[in-house]
């Protein structure tokens, strides 16, 4: 009797490690898409903040020799560019924001697909990061 009790209690054990094993890989992945997703933003960024700083240092090299109406053309352009820029911005953000919704939405499917086994996901780790902590 106590051998089944036992046998049962390694087998849960087990499947808990491969759920949470599965559980943590989901997450991984929703982490990497997230993290591509705002590389991306921080890269679009600085290229575009870095072209409007070129645009900037240029124009205030040229300023003394410029007309007030040169002037006006070049803050007309200089605002566009800004506005460019923001704009990829927002769209590289909205991205990475909806990267980061649907692996929500997909954690949130599996556990309403599979209530029980996502409790027992979490009883899990609970369990396995209880066990860690306390060798500490």
């Amino acid at each position: 009797m106590q051998n089944t009790t036992s046998t049962k209690v390694e087998d849960t054990v087990a499947n808990a490690e491969k759920l949470a094993h599965r559980t943590g890989t989901a997450v991984g992945n929703v982490v990497d898409a997230t993290t591509s997703a705002g590389k991306q933003v921080g890269a679009v960024a600085s290229s575009e903040m870095s072209n409007l700083r070129d645009e900037l240092d240029d124009l205030i090299s040229r300023m003394p020799s410029l007309s007030d109406v040169d002037l006006e053309e070049a803050k007309d352009k200089l605002m566009e560019k800004m506005a460019s820029a923001k704009v990829v911005a927002k769209i590289v953000a909205a991205d990475a924001r909806k990267h980061f919704n649907d692996g929500v939405d997909c954690s949130r499917g599996y556990v309403k697909e599979h209530p029980l086994q996502a409790v027992g996901y979490a009883a899990a780790i609970g369990f396995l990061l209880g066990l860690l902590v306390s060798r500490r």
